[in-house]
This record gives structure tokens, C-alpha cells and sequence, in this order.
């Protein structure tokens, strides 16, 4: 499901009845695929609303933002230098 949204979101127009197939071979139903093409699409839409606004993220959540990737690239250095000899 997670490789169908990511090519929902990044090349839509090359969604075909076959991953639809795959789905549904993979055991989810309609109104699986269906929330996840709600989902995306509603994530799609909601980002190019802001981006064509230009609306800009409130302060307090960009530095969340900025807070969490700075802890993220800092555990993948610490994970890099473990495992590296």
C-alpha cells in the first residue's frame, strides 16, 4: 500500500488497474484503496492550497520541525559511526 501512495502522490497518471490488482491480491479491499487515494489526494491538495497561498508554517511548528530532523540526522550519524569499522 505504501509503494501504490507513494506512486499516487509522485506519478498519478501512471496508476493502473493492475496495481489496483495487486491490492486487492495483497488483501485489501476497496474501501482500503479508496481511503488511501482519499488520503493522498487530500495531502495533494491541502500542500498545493498553502504552497499557492504561500502560506508559511506558524513558528512554533517549524521549530518542532527543525527540532525533530536535527534529532533524526543526529541518531543516523550515532547509528553510521556504530556500525562502521
Amino acid at each position: 500500500m505504501l509503494n501504490f501512495a507513494r506512486a499516487l502522490h509522485g506519478a498519478p497518471d501512471e496508476i493502473s488497474a493492475e496495481d489496483i490488482d495487486r491490492l486487492r491480491a495483497g488483501g485489501f479491499t476497496d474501501e482500503n484503496i479508496f481511503d488511501a487515494v482519499m488520503i493522498v489526494a487530500f495531502f495533494n491538495f491541502i500542500n498545493r492550497v498553502a504552497d499557492g497561498i504561500g502560506a508559511a508554517p506558524e513558528p512554533e511548528a517549524q521549530e518542532s520541525w527543525e527540532r525533530h530532523l536535527q534529532e533524526v540526522l543526529a541518531a543516523r550519524k550515532l547509528a553510521t559511526t556504530r556500525y562502521s569499522a
